[in-house]
């Protein structure tokens, strides 16, 4: 009820008390009416804008809240879209180092092959050589244990302390029973010690039981 009204409200209820005419009571009680009507009419309204505030004050806060659900959910989906490149990038790049270590390891695989094969030709050239020396040396004794050894230098080293093909173990100084029963097992075919028994067998084929002694006998006392 504003002041008006209470003003209004306040005269009518003097003039009442007062002992005024008839026809001023009526005017008076019609007044009074009008201003209840009045007051109920100003509270129905201001309910009303109360109720259509608070109404538009929910819609908001429903609109917000959609909104921060729609970038929440945004955010997240470019999180995994994220997540999903990066563990594909990871992937890409683990995939890309395995075939490199694979291309590598195939590379130096090769190269270790290509070594072999070209120090195994050259000790079978060098084997020929001294082979086809020790054939000319016609007045040389049969079992003469420095000129047999002369084809096993170009791996184990003119005093035999070389590591053969850099595999093998020195040789010199070895006792010479050991020695011979090491080369009549390649001579066999029955020892392939470091992967030599191709190239030893190769070297022994020629060696009588005789040869065998002597070169063991020399390979036993170089120092």
């Amino acid at each position: 009820m504003n002041r008006k009204h209470t003003f209004a409200v306040a005269v009518i209820a003097g003039l009442l008390i007062s002992g005024c005419s008839q026809e001023t009571k009526e005017h008076a009680k019609a007044a009074a009416q009008s201003a209840a009507k009045d007051t109920a009419a100003a509270v129905q309204t201001a309910k009303a804008k109360s109720a259509d505030a608070l109404s538009q004050a929910q819609a908001k806060a429903s609109e917000a809240m959609d909104q921060a659900k729609k970038a929440a959910a945004e955010a997240v989906e470019k999180a995994k879209e994220s997540a999903a490149k990066m563990e594909e990038a990871a992937k890409a790049k683990t995939a890309e180092a395995v075939e490199t270590a694979k291309k590598s390891a195939a590379a130096m695989g090769e190269a270790a092959k290509a070594k072999t094969a070209e120090a195994a030709a050259a000790v079978e050239e060098k084997a020929a050589e001294v082979k086809k020396s020790m054939a000319n040396e016609t007045t040389a004794p049969a079992a003469d244990g420095a000129a047999l050894f002369a084809k096993c230098a170009g791996c184990h080293g003119t005093d035999g302390k070389m590591k053969a093909l850099g595999k093998s173990p020195v040789i010199a100084g070895e006792p010479a029973d050991e020695v011979a029963q090491k080369l009549k097992a390649y001579k066999e075919g029955k020892r392939n010690a470091y992967g030599m028994g191709g190239v030893m067998q190769g070297q022994a084929a020629g060696l009588s039981d005789s040869d065998i002694a002597a070169l063991a006998e020399y390979i036993s006392k170089l120092k």
